[in-house]
């Protein structure tokens, strides 16, 4: 029986993040309760990438305001790297931390940033078989919600504790694993 988790929080830049991410934490006993944060508006200008930057420090304070009230959190962020490396897209959500006069996430908090490189068709169309790179755009055709299901099926027992990922993971997946980890099952 997984922890009893009362607040979980999933921020992405669009509905293939978001069915990815609730589709493991439903495999992993959290199927209920979940806040998704807006996605952002097609057509509005601006990129799913830098709407989550900039909703993060945002649901980063929305997750600490709701730890130490009787009540546990969970708080998953998932972003394309894009053409930028994984690394960098991670300082970037730090700077944004930086920025709003946030203290860093600790080791302690059930904080998860995944960053697909490329974008999470990669890691989806990596998790249903397929030899994947993450130079080249996978995101036509869109996966299923069947194909998302199996994916996350297949990364759940790719994070299980002292399991290895398969041999299509590509190294953005293989380095998120330890977020995915953090995630009680």
């Amino acid at each position: 029986m997984p922890e009893r988790i009362a607040n979980k929080i999933i921020l992405a830049e669009d509905v293939e993040q978001q069915n990815l991410v609730r589709r493991y934490l439903e495999r992993c006993g959290h199927g209920r309760r979940l806040r998704l944060v807006d996605l952002p508006a097609d057509g509005a200008g601006g990129s799913g990438e830098k709407y989550v930057r900039d909703q993060f420090a945002k649901q980063v304070q929305a997750y600490r305001s709701s730890i130490g009230k009787r009540a546990s959190a969970l708080l998953i962020v998932i972003v394309d790297a894009d053409q930028e490396t994984t690394r960098r897209r991670a300082a970037q959500l730090s700077s944004a931390l930086t920025a709003a006069g946030m203290d860093q996430r600790n080791e302690d908090e059930l904080i998860a940033i995944l960053i697909p490189k490329r974008h999470v068709e990669t890691w989806v169309r990596a998790l249903l078989g397929e030899q994947v790179n993450e130079t080249d755009k996978f995101k036509y055709p869109e996966p299923t919600s069947k194909q998302i299901l199996q994916a996350a099926e297949t990364l759940y027992g790719w994070t299980r504790p002292n399991a290895e990922p398969g041999p299509t993971s590509p190294p953005s997946l293989t380095e998120s694993i330890p977020e995915w980890r953090k995630i009680p099952s």
